[in-house]
């Protein structure tokens, strides 16, 4: 099986160089890496710099495959796994990085699955290939991994449960110690969603359903893909140990004053968007409990970011969608490329 690692950078040369590492460790060797670096090409040419010595240099390659422009590509040592990196020149969005990185690796060669990891990741060493033998055992769509928290070894979720009536993600395992052992046909049951910092999918899955929807730019993306799904069915790959830095802080109310503004105008925005899609009948009823909920950002003594939250609730109930003006607008510190379950 070979496999296409999708990795969406943002101005994050050193996790991204860091989750190479771990990569290079891995038992299956049998997979290409693809990068698509949002940041701009400043921020392109300071990865491929942070890189050096990671991975060795092979001949530029001018081309322009269907996910951008290709701007470096090198060979993973010491596996010599190819690794390419691409710079749209503009701000995709967590969904749009993905798909760039898809469509490079579908343009590029045989691949059998693809792995969406999240850039502050370290996979342990076996963690493709047991995700791999849990994805034919099923046989499955698509796979999760059991995410823990980097500081702390706790877990930060087995799968994720979408909550309709509250438009809220719930983690399915939280903070349980890292080596507890869950009811894996009991998780996946529970399982409506799998958690955008690490997805392996296949590629029927892909071929069926198509790329995930560039509409939200983030948040809620993966959940909508997993939605989309059909007939394929969600797996959870207790064996397959991924550690992730982001999150581990998330509900304290620093974390709430603390969020960027676009975190927080797409997070209210994209559940409504995609409540309409999944859930019209529901749909009043949810307006009226996500409108509620944005009061939590005062609870916490969040002021500023509750008037945000409003006008992305605003947003949502008009259908906005796309890349917001926030998002073009200069920050002196970028939104992370969370998901939607990992708040």
């Amino acid at each position: 099986m070979t496999t296409a690692i999708a990795i969406v950078g943002y101005r994050n040369p050193d996790d991204v160089r860091q989750c190479l590492g771990a990569l290079a460790r891995s038992t299956d060797g049998a997979f290409t890496v693809h990068i698509c670096e949002n940041g701009g090409h400043a921020a392109a040419r300071a990865l491929v710099e942070a890189l050096a010595g990671r991975v060795a240099a092979a001949p530029a390659d001018q081309g322009e495959p269907a996910g951008g422009p290709l701007v470096w590509h090198g060979r993973l040592e010491p596996g010599g796994q190819t690794v390419r990196v691409l710079c749209p020149g503009e701000n995709l969005g967590y969904a749009g990085g993905v798909n760039t990185a898809i469509r490079d690796a579908m343009a590029g060669g045989r691949w059998d699955a693809v792995w969406v990891l999240n850039p502050d990741t370290e996979p342990a060493p076996d963690a493709l290939a047991e995700m791999h033998r849990h994805l034919a055992r099923g046989p499955y769509g698509m796979v999760g991994s059991r995410l823990v928290f980097r500081k702390t070894g706790r877990v930060q979720l087995y799968g994720g449960r979408w909550r309709p009536l509250i438009a809220r993600g719930f983690n399915i395992g939280l903070n349980q110690p890292g080596d507890a052992t869950p009811d894996i046909a009991a998780v996946e049951a529970e399982t409506t969603y799998v958690n955008g910092a690490s997805m392996l999918v296949s590629r029927a899955f892909i071929e069926d359903v198509g790329l995930m929807d560039e509409r939200y730019f983030l948040y809620n993306e993966e959940v909508d893909w997993c939605f989309r799904r059909g007939a394929h069915r969600l797996g959870y790959a207790h064996a397959a140990v991924v550690a992730h830095d982001h999150g581990s802080t998330i509900g304290s109310n620093t974390q709430r004053r603390q969020r960027s503004a676009l975190s927080v105008y797409l997070d209210e925005r994209n559940k409504l968007l995609f409540s309409r899609r999944f859930f019209p009948r529901l749909y009043p009823v949810i307006l009226l409990t996500t409108l509620v909920l944005t009061a939590q950002y005062l609870r916490h003594g969040a002021v500023r970011n509750f008037f945000v939250a409003l006008q992305g609730w605003f947003a949502g109930l008009r259908g906005e969608d796309g890349v917001p003006a926030l998002a073009r607008r200069p920050r002196p510190r970028p939104a992370e490329p969370a998901t939607a379950a990992s708040r």
